[in-house]
């Protein structure tokens, strides 16, 4: 008998449609081992997300995929014209109440579920988990009449209010302290305008971006503590709340019962990644290397606005030349009139290249993240204000800079 495939040969295989076609049942027998052991779950649906990618290869066996793919709980990655009565009764089950076009993953679900019967809930889980998904269904519930919530950043304001504008017949969104509140409202705030923010209602319901930062004394003291006074401010008028942060394996001993909610953590991703470590005498050379090679959306992180403006320009320099799109063209000639011509943010355009940091006028860096997302870009070259939490199609992202301004 020939001996099990381990994790790191059946990803070889799963990365080629051309190797899995030589055998997929067997393939899908050594998956269907990690997927039925217990302890080996979160790899078995590692392994599942990679069959995935190449899903038309298993030919016959595609059934047998669709059956582990349930078992692991990715229940939006189910065909639902093809599934068993079975199969479809459980995909039915992870739908949220309000909106049967959608569907939940496992753990979802389960976060989804709690909150809509009233449970408050601090939730650790990966990035990738769809925590934004959980908020959207809650609100479109129309269970609460105000709802606030804080996000670390001021371009988590804008992505939060784009994101949430579909409920403004239903809510007045406030993002500016200036607005005066309405009869229903949904206040997307930092914790510092929060703290200032004069006319705040009752809150039936709030959430907590990275709330993992309600103890972080020794990071960035002044954040703290304003979080910490929103925290106590909504948390005074008894609302239901929805604290969220990733990588958070226990919480404070007996918050669970002085906060009266439920910790829930889970490794429960929905994507697969690999990480290279790149070996370079000179960076830049480097850099340009790898871009050459990736045609998919490309994120690349660099320490501090004026290092992502070196790097754009960079690229800009040393990339092949490309037939820019016209609206991007149309973007850099309203630039060099309205800014300069020289400015590297309209010239890197002309390369596919977008730029994201602090200190852009606001409605550009919206403009550029919208780009990135529609793949009009190639690259975003970017700092923390965007790669902390905003959403982006990235496929890759390459980590230029190992700090954050000179802190690592």
């Amino acid at each position: 008998m020939a001996a099990a495939m381990t994790k790191k040969d059946l990803k070889t295989i799963l990365s080629s449609a051309q190797k899995i076609a030589i055998d997929p049942f067997s393939i899908l027998k050594e998956i269907a081992c990690f997927v039925n052991d217990p302890e080996r779950e979160n790899d078995g649906r590692e392994l599942v997300l990679r069959a995935l990618e190449n899903k038309p290869a298993f030919g016959n066996y595609i059934a047998i995929l669709n059956d582990m793919t349930r078992q692991v709980g990715l229940f939006p990655y189910l065909d639902e014209d093809l599934l068993s009565l079975q199969d479809a009764i459980a995909y039915e089950y992870h739908k949220p109440l309000s909106n049967d076009k959608f569907v939940f993953h496992r753990e979802q679900a389960h976060v989804y579920r709690r909150l809509l019967f009233g449970e408050s809930v601090v939730l650790s889980a990966p990035t990738s988990f769809g925590k934004s998904r959980i908020i959207d269904e809650i609100i479109g519930f129309k269970k609460f009449k105000n709802i606030a919530i804080v996000v670390p950043t001021i371009a988590l304001i804008d992505e939060t209010r784009r994101r949430l504008s579909k409920f403004s017949n239903i809510y007045k969104l406030i993002t500016q302290v200036g607005q005066e509140p309405s009869d229903s409202n949904l206040f997307i705030f930092t914790a510092e305008r929060l703290n200032v923010y004069k006319n705040l209602p009752i809150i039936d319901f709030f959430v907590i971006d990275e709330f993992y930062k309600l103890g972080n004394i020794k990071g960035d003291e002044a954040r703290t503590v304003s979080l910490n006074q929103s925290f106590y401010r909504l948390m005074k008028d008894g609302g239901q709340f929805f604290l969220l942060g990733p990588s958070i394996k226990q919480i404070s001993d007996n918050t669970e019962e002085r906060c009266s909610c439920h910790f829930y953590c889970t490794p429960f991703a929905t994507v697969a990644s690999d990480q290279y470590y790149v070996e370079a005498t000179d960076r830049e050379k480097r850099l340009i290397e790898l871009c050459k090679d990736l045609k998919e959306p490309t994120l690349i992180f660099c320490s501090s606005p004026g290092k992502a403006n070196e790097v754009a320009r960079l690229l800009a320099t040393n990339l092949d030349e490309i037939q820019p799109l016209q609206e991007l063209v149309s973007c850099r000639n309203w630039v060099s009139q309205n800014y300069h011509p020289q400015w590297i943010f309209g010239t890197a355009l002309l390369k596919g290249i977008g730029i994201h940091h602090g200190r852009l006028p606001r409605s550009l860096g919206q403009y550029i993240v919208r780009k990135f997302n529609d793949l009009k870009l190639n690259f975003l070259v970017c700092t923390s204000t965007l790669i902390e939490g905003v959403n982006t199609k990235a496929k890759n992202v390459i980590i230029y800079d190992n700090e954050i301004a000179r802190k690592k």
